[in-house]
Order: structure tokens, then sequence, then C-alpha cells
């Protein structure tokens, strides 16, 4: 791969110009506009590519994130923070011409951050519009005078802003249009998935949630393929976190380049870096908030294919059509916003999948890419910032340009892949014969296209040949798929939803996983098999007592094994189950070092590229923290977490030691500590009675400060004590609109933050009534904003179409509160029940420094799983 080192535009020949285009400065790495208001610094680009700035946006033309070319190969640019829409006549290679800009004014549609020339018509996905509510609209010019006249909508959606609905393409056979949502985008009514809609956050022992009530939940982020018309809408693939763009390659494969979730790096269990992403039909790429994201080894998810580093994805393309050398051909470009980078991202094929590795291509400062497109009149690459610059990358070396082709050598794993994928929808009297050998398949992604097909069948016709097949790769897949369709997890049942958890289909479950012979398994099919186990109890519930003991004499002496990832989920399963020996041995592994996970953080990165920026300038440096200490971190906050739900096997030196864990070892802890203070409040709850007099020197004591975000007496710490800790319960209305907030839901004694999650998450996702009301108000939304497009904007009808939309759906709105109030009255706790449910509940999502006095005044929390009325009141 070559190297990142200054463009060799001087040892070409190549002048330095300042007329209407602005090109690379070799000596110093500036680059400047013609008119001299813009000098961006720093600038590298990989050898034998040229970059030039071709345009810098004034402020009425507004800030541009997404892009795509008309039928004349102009660039149409809608503004990211107006109603406007840009048209760009960009000049040919060579010419001095300047970008000839037309702004286009006749367009209803705003704050747009997707943009899909197809069908006759030109698609925008608005997104922040404070005049149009969020969702993909069509533009059209109907008699062809270049003017659009005709605005209609497709898809509303409920989301917005920078976690909103964002990029449009088109799929590979013209026939539909994908849009990728973030994971602030409630999903839309899809009238078909291929993703099995049995989807959970599926931990064991659940995580700290750090997300506001209600709000973070699978899907999560996703990608949804629409017809023209929008009245067929298909989920493709979920469970990312927020990708604000996707791609395909020349195979017809899509891939995406999901964001990680920056503060928790190094501050909570999980973190994982910017991922690259092979979507492929039916998947989940195993995202959840906080910490509940899962790692890349559990094989119910189809794991990214490489990762990046710390980062901001915005905009992404492949180099097809562009006249660049093969490697960059095939190149998957992806633009990192924070650190001003596009990276080049090589994507091998690797059986049916493939592997990605990134490098930097052009990066600089300010460069906040936002768009990246290839230009087919003249093989150059179209790059884009919201500063906002237009600049263009061109080859100027000497190796072959030649088109290439798609991958034949791997084509057949991908048709195998597809043949499974084909049947991912629906049931198929064919499909259980045709998955079934490929359970066992040594490529991973055909047995997770395999598992998936399965799991759209009647679980009837495949139920007893899971229990009794005897191959274990296959029966631990198709424990886990069955596992996966016989309940929901937690958190995605409803209080009192008639949710059966057949126990003797359990106990059968786990006797079939319990003749797997450990020893004859690969170090992979080891991790799969304890999953497999996890996952029979995620959904199924508490095992009864003789089934638990049977694992734990299986899974005991395994522990420790002595790689991490083996060693956490085994821990995880002796915790949730409380085994006599987990005290003992979880603490040893809190206690001793082990191999630990990677975060990314690519050394060879120079010193400017691990600088954040912000619209022209740098805003300061990203911390370089040694990657042993964030990994030494975050192996000791995994067990610490895991441990605050361990009731069993303590002994006073145990306890003191876990304890004294939390007075010392966060010492030089970087990043916030609120997520290892709820931790702390959790195990102090924990501590029975007896024991608390002879640790008050522990119970008392306050955490270190650190080294990070959210230190006492910073502003981001105050803003939060000044909250209250308080749960957002609350709908404020249609995104854009300047609606009061609508308070849906208060839970009964005060705020607990994971009382207040569980039963609002399950009230908005489950009850068929809050369904329908959220069905008429986005039918009620489409009908408004449908007749006030048929009347030429202006203000007058800008500012009634505000005024229609915000009464509706504020009306509709205080209507699903009454429901609220009406499914909370139904839902019967009994005093003594409401008395421990809060603190029961905090074993799945932390109290910390959520709970108040009631919740204090409640009995310490059981383990997860042994709880009086059940688990958690499911």
């Amino acid at each position: 791969m070559k190297s990142l080192t200054l463009c060799l535009l001087a040892a070409l020949g190549a002048p330095v110009a300042f007329g209407a285009v602005g090109e690379l400065n070799v000596a110093d790495g500036t680059i400047e506009s013609p008119d001299g208001l813009f000098i961006g610094r720093d600038f590298t680009v990989v050898d034998g590519f040229k970059l030039e700035l071709l345009h810098v946006a004034t402020p009425d033309q507004g800030q541009w994130v997404a892009l795509d070319w008309d039928d004349q190969g102009r660039l149409l640019v809608p503004a990211y923070n107006s109603d406007r829409l840009a048209r760009l006549t960009i000049p040919n290679v060579g010419s001095t011409d300047p970008v000839r800009v037309e702004m286009i004014t006749t367009t209803q549609v705003g704050a747009a951050e997707g943009i899909l020339n197809a069908f006759g018509g030109i698609y925008l996905n608005a997104n922040r519009s404070q005049t149009m509510r969020s969702g993909m609209y069509k533009i059209t010019d109907s008699n062809g005078d270049g003017v659009y006249d005709t605005t209609s909508v497709i898809r509303n959606r409920q989301g917005s802003g920078d976690h909103g609905t964002h990029t449009l393409q088109l799929t590979p056979d013209g026939q539909m249009i994908t849009m990728i949502s973030g994971n602030a985008t409630n999903p839309t009514v899809w009238t078909r998935s291929r993703v099995p809609q049995i989807w959970g956050e599926d931990n064991l022992v659940m995580r700290m949630d750090l997300s506001p009530p209600g709000f973070h939940r699978a899907p999560e982020a996703h990608l949804d393929n629409f017809s023209p018309d929008g009245s067929i809408v298909e989920l493709w693939s979920m469970g990312m976190r927020n990708p604000v763009s996707h791609a395909y390659n020349k195979d017809g494969e899509l891939f995406v380049y999901d964001a990680d979730e920056e503060p928790n790096m190094g501050f909570t269990v999980g973190y994982r870096p910017t991922p690259i992403i092979h979507a492929i039909s039916g998947s989940d790429a195993g995202w959840r908030s906080g910490s509940k994201v899962h790692p890349y080894w559990r094989f119910d998810f189809h794991a990214p294919i490489g990762d990046v580093g710390s980062g901001s994805p915005v905009g992404s393309a492949f180099g097809t059509g562009t006249k660049f050398p093969a490697q960059y051909q095939d190149a998957f470009f992806i633009a990192d916003w924070s650190f001003g980078n596009l990276w080049a991202t090589f994507i091998t094929p690797n059986g049916s999948s493939y592997s990605a590795e990134a490098m930097p291509f052009v990066s600089g400062r300010p460069f906040a890419v936002s768009g990246i497109i290839p230009n087919p009149r003249d093989g150059s690459l179209i790059v884009m910032t919201t500063g906002t610059q237009l600049y263009r990358v061109t080859y100027v070396g000497n190796e072959s340009t030649a088109a290439t082709q798609p991958d034949s050598m791997h084509k057949p794993f991908r048709d195998i892949r597809h043949s499974l994928e084909a049947f991912h929808g629906a049931a198929n009297p064919r499909a259980v014969e045709a998955a079934w050998p490929h359970l066992s398949n040594p490529d991973r992604a055909i047995r997770y296209a395999a598992r998936t097909a399965l799991e759209w069948q009647p679980v009837a016709s495949w139920r007893e040949r899971a229990l009794a097949e005897p191959d274990a790769r296959r029966a631990i897949a198709a424990i886990a798929s069955l596992a996966r369709v016989s309940a929901r997890d937690d958190y995605h049942t409803a209080p009192n939803s008639g949710q059966v958890r057949d126990k003797a289909l359990q106990t059968r479950m786990l006797a079939a996983l319990n003749r797997i012979d450990w020893n004859r398994l690969t170090y992979q099919d080891r991790l799969d098999l304890v999953r497999a186990y996890q996952l029979t109890m995620i959904r199924l519930g508490m095992p009864e007592p003789a089934a638990a003991r049977d694992v734990i004499a299986r899974l005991d002496p395994q522990v420790p094994f002595g790689q991490m990832e083996l060693d956490r989920e085994l821990a995880e399963v002796l915790v949730y189950l409380q085994a006599p020996s987990a005290a003992t041995k979880v603490m040893a592994l809190l206690r001793n070092d082990s191999s630990a996970p990677y975060y990314g953080i690519k050394e060879w990165i120079n010193p400017q590229q691990r600088q954040r920026q912000d619209r022209g300038d740098v805003t300061g440096p990203n911390i370089g923290v040694p990657q042993a200490m964030l990994a030494r971190q975050d192996h000791e906050i995994f067990y610490a977490q895991l441990l605050r739900t361990l009731t069993s096997g303590w002994t006073p030196e145990l306890r003191r030691e876990y304890l004294t864990f939390f007075t010392t070892n966060p010492t030089n802890y970087f990043g916030s500590m609120n997520g290892l203070r709820n931790i702390h409040a959790d195990a102090i709850a924990m501590v029975p009675e007896s024991e608390r007099a002879g640790l008050q020197d522990l119970i008392g004591a306050e955490l270190p400060a650190g080294r990070g975000r959210g230190l006492p007496g910073s502003a981001a710490a105050n803003a939060a004590a000044a909250g209250g800790g308080r749960g957002r319960g609350g709908l404020a209305g249609t995104p854009g609109f300047a609606l009061e907030p609508v308070q849906l839901y208060q839970a009964p004694g005060g705020s607990n933050r994971a009382f207040n999650d569980v039963e609002v998450t399950a009230l908005t996702r489950f009850d068929e009534r809050v369904r329908a009301q959220i069905l008429a108000q986005s039918e009620a939304a489409e009908a408004l904003v449908a007749a006030s497009l048929a009347v030429p904007a202006n203000p007058a009808t800008i500012s009634a179409r505000v005024q229609a939309l915000g009464a509706a759906e504020l009306a509709l709105a205080n209507a699903r509160a009454d429901n609220f109030r009406l499914l909370r009255a139904e839902i019967s706790f009994s005093p003594e029940q409401l008395a421990v449910l809060p603190t029961a509940m905090n074993v799945r999502g932390g109290r910390g420094t959520m709970f108040n006095a009631a919740a204090a005044a409640a009995p310490a929390a059981p383990a997860r799983g042994g709880l009086p009325a059940g688990r958690g009141g499911d």
C-alpha cells in the first residue's frame, strides 16, 4: 500500500495556481482560495494524486452534506441548514473557469441530508427543516424547463438531527431506493422485512443504560429499501449506531461506515471504534446503546469487516468510475468529519464477505469532509466539506487507470449466501433443508445467512431437529436460533404481555448444549457455545435449579481460560447463575491483567490527524491515551459491572477488595466517571446489612476524580446534577416544530431511571393502541403535508403549514398520553411490588445517582433472574 506523503506535484512539474482554482502548495501543505479568503493547512495527499480547491461556498449558499448528479451532469447539493438547493456546474479538469452556482428556490424541501436523482425526479431526505416534517420527498420538473415545480411526500419519518434520516442510494438492480437512518430515528411502518423482528438488547447481565429512558433500543440505526412511490418499505439491516451514508460496490454488495460512541472510549464497557460494515441481508451489526454494545466475536451478530478508530463518519462512496489505479477504483472512500480525513478503505473479498483496511488518502484542516462522489465525466473524485469547500482529486501518476471488473473469484461463495438470503422475510417449505447444512459452513457470513433463513421458518418445522442435531457447530447455531424465536428479552417484553417462557423446552436446550464435547471445539466454537448458553437464559429466563447446576458444573472448570473473550463470556454466565465460585473467580479476573480489547487507535497516523476540528480550525487535540491504559480500564470496568449483581459467594475479604477497587483503581481512568459511579452505587446496595458496619470506610468513600470528562464541578457534571437525573419519558412533538413537551409518563414515587425505562419502553413498543396512535400521527401529518404541497410556497403558506401540523400532532400526542395513563392503570402493581421493583430493575439498568429516597429505602436487589416476581416484572 502507498505511504502517506505529500502530493508529488513539484516533481511532476505542476505549478501552484491561484487563478480560478486553488491547488495544493506542496512545500508547506497549504491550499488557498482564489480570492484569498480561505486558507487550508497541513494538507497531505497520497502520492500520484492531485488536490484542487474548486469553490468556497458563500453563507447564502448554505452548508452542504449530500450530493448527486442531475441528468445534465450538474452537481445537486441541498443545503443542510436551509430550504435551498444548489446546482453546480463543475469546470473541466485543467480549466481555469470557476464553478457556476445556481440557487434553486422553488423546492419546498429543506435541510436535506440525502439526495438521489432517480425515477424521473429528485428525492430529498429532509432532516432538520423548520418548515417541513422529517422524511423523504420527491421534487420534479413537470415541463422540462429546469424548474422543480412539483413536490410530493414519499414517506414521513420520526427522526431529525445528526442521528436522524440520512443518505439515499439506488439499489444495484435499479428498482428501489436504500435509505440509511441513525439511531435517533424511530422505525417506519415496514411492509416487509429481511431482518427477523425478534431483536433484543440480549445481554445476560444487563449493562448500565447510559441513554435517556425509552430512547435507544434495538433496532437502532438501520437500512430500509423503499419503492419509488414509498408504498413498499423493506427493513434490510439494523444494529448500527449512526452511519450517515452507505454505498454499493461493483459486486452489488452494500457497505457502511458507522460511528463510534466517542464518550465511551475507556469509560464504559464495549467501546467499538468506527467500523466498516458489510450490510448483508437480514443482518444485525450488534450496536446497542452504551455498555450494551456487543463485541465482534458474538456469532448472533454480523461483525464489522474492519475498523478505523475514533471519528465522525459522514459521506462515503466507492471509487467506481474514477480514472484511478485499480486498488483505488475498488476502494471504499469514507469521510471522517471530526479529524479532517478522507480515507481510502481497501475492500478485499474474503469468502462470501470481505475484509477492510483503511489508509489515509487526503487530510487537512479545516477539512470537515461531508460528501464524496466520483465524476463520471472526467474520472475525478469530488469531495465536499461542511466548511463549505468543494475539492477535486485527480490521478496524475503513471499507473494504469483501466476500468476494473467485479470480483469473480469469490462469486461462488456470494452465490451460496444469496441463495440463502432468498429465504429471508417469509416462510418457505424449502428453507429448512436448504439452510441446515450451512449452519456449519466455514464461512461466517454464510452461516449467518443460514441461521437468519431458519429463523423465518415456523419453529415447529425444525425445533426437534435442533434439539437432536449431532454436529456440534450446527447444534450451537440451531439452539441459539431456537432461543431467539422462542421468547423476547426483558427489554422488549411488555408487562403483562402474556409471553410464556417454556422452561421444559429450555431444559432440553441446555441438555443439548451440555452434550457437546468442549475439548473438540475450536476457540471460536467455544465462544459460540457459551453464547448459545447465554441466549437460552436471556430469552427463556433463569433455568430450573437442576439445569442451572448442570450448566455451572459444565462451565465453571473452564474459568479462568486465559483468553480475554472467553473469560468474559464465561464469567457472565457464572455471575448470572450465582455460581458459588463466581466471587472468587471473577474477582481474580478483575485483579489480574488480561489480553485486552483493541481500540483501533492507529499509531502511525500523523499528529495532525489526531486533532479534532470544527469549521475553520482545530478545537483541541484528541488526547493520545496509551492503548494499554484504555484496555486495562475497560477490562476492570467489565468485571466490576458484572460483580455488582452478584449476591452469593462473597467473603469479607473479597467484598472489601471489591469496594476498595472503586476508591483506588479509577484514579488514572480517562473519560467520564458517571457510569462507574452507577456501578459503585449498585455495588454498595448489594452489601448485606450484616456486613455494612465493617465496611463504612468504603461505603461512604468518594470515587477518585479520574482524568477525563464529567468530573465533579465541570459544566457537564453540574448540568447533570441540576437535572436531578430525571429520565426522559416525554414527547417533544415532531422534530422541527417548536411544540411544548408532552409528558407521557412519570414513574410512581419519583423518577427512577431504570423503572421508567422498562415501563416506557414496553408501552411505546408493544401496546397496539399506542402503535395505532403512532400510525395515525404519521398518516395525519402526511396528509397535511401533501395538502400543503399543492399550494405554491410563500411565507403565509409555510406559517399555516407549521401551525396546522403542530396543532394536529400536539392533539395526537395528547391522545397518546391519555393511552399511557390508561395503560399505567391497567398494569397493576401491589405496594410491595412498587417498593421493590425500582431497585430490582437496577440490576439491568444501574442506579447510581439516579435513585431517590423511595428507591434507596427498598430492599437490596437480588440477582437478575431471581426476582420475587419473576424477571423484572415481565
